[in-house]
């Protein structure tokens, strides 16, 4: 990675499971978080033109993709008030680690 003549940049949402000295080989280390509840607002007037409705700050893990991700849903479905783009944007939530929602894949069960 460090001898790579251009620029290299890799994304993960795992950082915790990556080894340290893999992380020492990067200059730089941006991290992302969830929207603020003021963010969050403004991120809800700017992707569908209406007030935030005032139980989008129980939401509390939200990012700029989750909205635009729910965007194209509320134009798909043709959703237009602010109550079912929220009950969206808890769906989108609801997905995300520790959401709730059981994890994608196979379990192992141990034998009986």
């Amino acid at each position: 990675m460090e001898d790579h003549p251009l620029p290299f940049a890799c994304t993960t949402n795992l950082v915790d499971r990556l080894d340290p000295a893999s992380m020492r080989r990067f200059t730089l280390k941006v991290e992302f978080r969830p929207l603020d509840p003021d963010q969050a607002r403004d991120a809800f007037r700017h992707f569908f033109d209406l007030a935030a409705p005032a139980g989008l700050s129980r939401l509390d893990r939200l990012t700029p993709g989750d909205f635009a991700a729910v965007l194209r849903r509320v134009r798909l479905l043709g959703l237009g008030d602010s109550e079912r783009i929220l009950g969206e944007l808890a769906r989108e939530q609801a997905t995300k680690p520790g959401g709730g929602v059981e994890p994608v894949g196979f379990r192992v069960r141990a034998p009986r």
